[in-house]
């Protein structure tokens, strides 16, 4: 089975006919959700990048911040994730084959890759060291910002 075949089986799909053959405003609302779903996950990360670079909370703990924050963090990326996927389905030659995807789908990975490995780390830490801290939050920050960039250019690809 090629790479086709299974693009094709998935457009052909009941749930693709019934995302795609609805009321436009079910797509429109999925892009609102996966929107929201970022500006959720985002949101999240510059409150706890505020704090770890000493902009913001100076006299909350860290990992007070990071409990509650990283809850956000989980609802946003959800969000995003299952409306992305509900988009692809219902069109997925239209993105499989469109550049700005493919960048999208690897800037993905690697951003969840930074989220669960440095910064993550640095958040859990009591006091991390200053360069650490600013090292993980300005490549968190970038990688999920590069993310939501390549989305926004899929539209123009």
């Amino acid at each position: 089975m090629t790479t086709t075949d299974i693009l094709s089986w998935l457009q052909d799909s009941a749930l693709a006919h019934t995302i795609s053959k609805t009321d436009h405003l079910v797509g429109a609302g999925l892009q609102i959700i996966h929107v929201m779903g970022l500006v959720a996950l985002l949101a999240s990360l510059v409150l706890i990048s505020l704090h770890l670079v000493g902009l913001a909370f100076k006299n909350q703990p860290i990992t007070d911040i990071a409990k509650e924050a990283t809850k956000l963090v989980w609802v946003g990326l959800t969000l995003t994730a299952l409306s992305g996927t509900l988009m692809f389905i219902a069109t997925p030659k239209l993105y499989f084959y469109n550049p700005a995807f493919r960048l999208k789908m690897i800037l993905f990975f690697v951003a969840v890759i930074v989220q669960l490995a440095l910064f993550r780390k640095t958040a859990s830490q009591q006091e991390p060291s200053p360069a650490f801290a600013r090292a993980s939050v300005g490549i968190s920050l970038a990688a999920w910002f590069s993310v939501a960039m390549a989305g926004r250019m899929i539209g123009f690809i």
